[in-house]
């Protein structure tokens, strides 16, 4: 056996993958090599498409069931990002502002309370003279925890920041607390995702004014045995409804559960240990919460907040005078959005392209609608060749073919006004996001892309950058081929674990990188 395939056969058997490698086999197609690699690893009436293609030639590396429609899971993201940087251009920046109003208050007959105002505390909404209002734009990375971070923040120093602002004008009572979230409609939840885990942090509420990722970190800390932990929550919300089941005891089993349509928790379990990092659950209602939450900092500071509401439908509110803006360039989302692989990201940019097109509140409809525009335009796709129902994967209504994914890829990268910003906001095998622990070796930092995961779905898309080596007669070469590529798995039978799919994945790209970096005039069998 030659020396290459020797070395090939042992990397896809550390992955987990049996390749059936002969001397006959070395000189099929890799094309024929990828199938018999499918019958090797033995998965099990599992569901796959797959496709590879040189982005310098053209030429498909290898292909199979590449136009079945299959459930991408996070891989949609890719698309739903491409699109955002077409449709709200690459200089998009979203804003969040805080404005003060001093004359030409709400109508109250026009504004609908929040559902967790105080009516005791409403005041006299007829003589109000001095109003805040808290603009949302759609942005999810208002006040998240990461970015705030990267700026030596945290949602605290924040919301000083704020009141800060206010205690500048010389406010002391505030007659309302306005919250503008119009700019996407109020569905929060969309109906295809999974009812048994929207308390989970995969799950956030998606809408037109978001905080911390739309979440509650929950810190505990153990005690005596029998008793109640310590529970901490950030942010703090001392104005929440709690239960507490949970005890101290020999085991780390804390969870949350949050009463439907409610902010009420309840928490449950034994711990053993103290958090150093936040069990998360999700909130519902975010621009009411961050309402509530923003009036308990005024209040703590001394300013009195006398009733809270969000405009109607048809309310105009005045500009004000700006307070306060927070401003998160379109880059920083999608780094979020696809390294991390955060849902409410996805979302968020999808039902922001809903209003960018429609001028009225963004949704899912017509966020989907928008993605459709971007691929006919820069496809030639037609809408019904695949399916949209979200923009992050979640729902298992969407469809879309390894085809599609291989074509977008292909043409962001020959975009030079998309292909740096949509590169970058992907994870980096072996060096960060959700491909942080995979592609090591030799393979670090030449593999771009998303992974997806959804039950019984294991998907990774994107692109494998191979240096050009010198050719047999020994003369130099230099740069980078690029390959675009698509693995799709479906129908994942639960004995079949999930790390072998990875591994699988794994294998193929390293293989398909160790028969690329040859020193050869041209990649020998490969295509067909």
């Amino acid at each position: 056996m030659p020396a290459l395939w020797r070395r090939i056969l042992a990397l896809t058997l550390i992955a987990g993958v049996a390749l059936a490698v002969t001397e006959a086999v070395a000189g099929e197609t890799f094309q024929g090599r990828v199938r018999e690699s499918l019958i090797a690893a033995d998965l099990s009436g599992t569901k796959v498409a797959l496709l590879a293609v040189d982005l310098t030639t053209g030429a498909e590396l290898f292909e199979v069931d590449a136009d079945e429609p299959m459930l991408p899971a996070s891989n949609m993201k890719l698309i739903t990002s491409a699109a955002a940087i077409h449709t709200l251009g690459p200089d998009f920046v979203f804003t969040t502002d805080l404005n003060l109003i001093v004359t030409g208050p709400v109508d109250p007959a026009e504004a609908s309370p929040l559902p967790i105002a105080d009516p005791s505390s409403s005041g006299d909404n007829t003589t109000r003279s001095t109003a805040l209002v808290i603009r949302g734009d759609g942005d999810p990375g208002f006040a998240d925890p990461k970015l705030l971070s990267e700026h030596g923040l945290d949602f605290e120093a924040l919301l000083s920041a704020w009141v800060t602002a206010v205690q500048r004008e010389g406010v002391t009572r505030v007659d309302q607390l306005i919250v503008d979230d119009r700019v996407f409609d109020r569905e929060f939840i969309h109906p295809s995702w999974p009812q048994d885990q929207l308390d989970r942090w995969y799950c956030a509420q998606v809408a037109g004014l978001s905080f911390n990722d739309n979440c509650i970190g929950v810190y505990t800390e153990p005690t005596e045995d029998g008793q109640a932990p310590r529970i901490t929550l950030v942010p703090d919300m001392p104005f929440l409804q709690t239960i507490t089941r949970a005890t101290t005891g020999n085991a780390d089993t804390f969870w949350i559960s949050r009463r439907t349509t409610t902010n009420d928790l309840t928490f449950w379990g034994i711990v053993k240990h103290r958090r150093t990092t936040p069990v998360y659950v999700t909130v519902h209602d975010p621009p009411a919460l961050f309402a509530r939450v923003f009036a308990d900092r005024l209040e703590a500071a001394g300013i009195r907040v006398m009733s809270m509401g969000r405009p109607g439908p048809e309310t105009r509110v005045p500009p004000g005078k700006p307070l306060y803006r927070v401003r998160t360039p379109l880059a920083l989302v999608l780094s979020r959005c696809n390294k991390d692989s955060q849902n409410l990201f996805a979302e968020a940019l999808l039902k922001r392209m809903g209003q960018r097109i429609t001028g009225a509140a963004g949704s899912w409809p017509s966020g989907a609608a928008a993605i459709r525009m971007f691929l006919q335009r820069s496809l030639g796709v037609n809408g019904a060749a695949i399916s949209i129902a979200d923009g992050s994967g979640l729902s298992r209504d969407n469809r879309v073919t390894a085809r599609l994914l291989v074509e977008l890829l292909r043409q962001i990268d020959q975009d030079p006004a998309k292909r740096e910003l949509f590169r970058d906001s992907l994870a980096i095998g072996g060096v960060d996001g959700t491909l942080q622990n995979r592609f090591g070796g030799e393979l670090t930092g030449r593999v771009l892309g998303k992974s997806g995961y959804i039950k019984g779905v294991s998907t990774l898309s994107g692109y494998l950058d191979v240096p050009v080596v010198p050719d047999a007669s020994g003369n130099p070469a230099s740069g980078t081929r690029t390959i675009a590529f698509s693995l799709l798995f479906n129908d994942i039978p639960p004995g079949v674990p999930g790390r072998k799919i990875k591994q699988f994945q794994e294998g193929l790209i390293s293989l398909l990188y160790d028969n690329l970096a040859q020193p050869t005039p041209e990649p020998a069998g490969l295509g067909g």
